[in-house]
C-alpha cells in the first residue's frame, strides 16, 4: 500500500515543476509508517513536508458524517434512497484503472 501511494505521489511531484512543498492531511496523515515515507519523499525532491498534528488527522468518513449531521439539524434532507455502491467513480465517464472495480 505505501508502494503505491509513494509511486503515485512521486509521479504528482515529477509532473508539478516549482513545486515547493508536499503537503498531506486527512486520515492518511495519521499513519505513522506513510507519514515517515512521504516525509522521506519530499526530502529526496527537496520538498518541505507539511502534515497537520496528530490530532487533527480524521478520517475523511466521519468529516462527511459530521457535514451530514449539521445538514440534518439545520433541516436539509433527501429521500436517502441512493444505493449503496463500493468504489463509486467521482467521474463516470473517466477512464476505469486497476483498483476501481478492475482487476489487472
Amino acid at each position: 500500500m505505501i508502494e503505491c501511494l509513494i509511486d503515485r505521489t512521486a509521479r504528482a511531484i515529477a509532473a508539478a515543476p516549482g513545486a515547493t512543498a508536499l503537503v498531506v492531511a486527512g486520515g492518511v496523515a495519521a499513519n505513522q509508517a506513510v507519514r515517515g515515507a512521504l516525509t522521506g519523499l519530499a526530502e529526496a525532491h527537496g520538498l518541505r513536508f507539511v502534515a497537520p498534528p496528530l490530532w487533527l488527522c480524521t478520517d475523511n468518513a466521519a468529516m462527511i458524517a459530521w457535514a451530514g449531521a449539521e445538514r440534518f439539524a439545520a433541516g436539509h434532507s433527501d429521500p436517502l434512497d441512493t444505493p449503496a455502491r463500493a468504489r463509486w467513480p467521482l467521474d463516470p465517464h473517466a477512464e476505469a484503472v486497476r483498483g476501481a472495480g478492475v482487476k489487472a
